[in-house]
């Protein structure tokens, strides 16, 4: 995996302790765990072989790592890398451990189109680091979203919303229409046909938030942007005339239509994404809690407006 040097360092400062595993790409079986730290990422890159030191690993062990990534990359692939838990200090050994012992116990079948957290529903557990944001990933979207570049602010008005981890919670829409939940869907990382995704994202994006319509109109705001992990995921036009009011709650909705492609797509979301700079003094935002009907389920997305005068006010 060959990227830039700045963004390999920007990378491993990331990463710092880490624990990973490699996954056969044709089975998405784990065929080796490992752990690392930022210097052996700054001093050796991203490829497979090279993300733990060989003085981690007995001879034994590391010839059979290394035949196993020989043998991948004869059939024409690449060994994906998964990383684990990263941010941690001497307890990336333990993490190490216990994924050995779990992957050495439990039969793990091979599966089509894999993802992180594919399979939340095979335990009763929620999650406990999901806010902390160094739990499980593919080290491929953590590279994309470092090398992501920023936002530019001659872009025009544009409405960021924030979308925080998926929750599952069955809801109305402006239109009448209804959706499953809200925020941000960890396979919608790794989706290749962006148009597959665009309506339940847009269903995710365009309701309910404390938005003053008058406000949109004021700064002249036509569009809508998913934002997710500080990264411009997707792109909606704001259907004039469309916004709703939940009177219970005091919150909008509004209906889109996806931006898939064109000029202004290009610039603001592309192939990649853009990275949306830190928010200033002057933003007009805005923190739902979450409505007094599902105050269970507390809502931390946020809506922001970004006039076209501001620069660099994005979140």
């Amino acid at each position: 995996m060959k990227i830039d040097q700045k963004v390999l360092e920007q990378v491993a400062e990331h990463l710092g302790n880490y624990a990973y595993m490699l996954l056969d790409p044709r089975t998405s079986v784990p065929f080796y765990v490992g752990k690392g730290s930022r210097t052996r990422v700054v001093d050796h890159g991203l490829e497979a072989e090279a993300l733990s030191s060989s003085e981690d690993e007995s001879a034994v062990e590391h010839s059979r790592k290394i035949r196993a990534i020989q043998e991948i990359r004869a059939a024409g692939f690449e060994p994906d890398i998964w990383i684990l838990r990263h941010g941690m200090g001497s307890e990336y050994t333990q993490v190490e451990a216990a994924a050995i012992d779990l992957l050495s116990t439990f039969l793990v079948q091979p599966a089509r189109d894999l993802h992180p957290l594919a399979n939340l529903d095979q335990l009763t557990n929620e999650r406990r680091e999901s806010s902390k944001g160094h739990g499980i990933e593919t080290l491929a979207n953590i590279v994309a979203e470092f090398g992501a570049p920023e936002l530019a602010p001659q872009t025009p008005p544009l409405l960021l919303i924030t979308l925080k981890p998926w929750v599952d919670l069955e809801e109305p829409l402006p239109d009448g229409g209804a959706r499953a939940g809200y925020g941000f869907r960890t396979e919608w990382l790794s989706a290749s046909d962006k148009s597959l995704i665009a309506a339940e994202l847009g269903d995710s994006v365009r309701a309910w938030w404390r938005i003053d319509p008058k406000a949109v109109e004021r700064l002249k705001v036509k569009h809508v942007v998913a934002v997710h992990r500080g990264v411009t995921r997707g792109l909606f036009q704001i259907r004039p005339g469309s916004w709703e009011l939940d009177a219970e709650t005091g919150r909008r909705g509004f209906s889109v239509d996806p931006v898939l492609s064109g000029p202004l797509h290009d610039q603001v979301v592309g192939r990649y994404g853009y990275r949306t700079p830190p928010k200033k003094r002057g933003d007009i935002s805005a923190l739902p809690t979450g409505p007094s009907s599902r105050k269970a389920e507390q809502r931390d997305h946020e809506a922001l407006l970004r006039p076209a005068n501001l620069a660099n006010n994005a979140n």
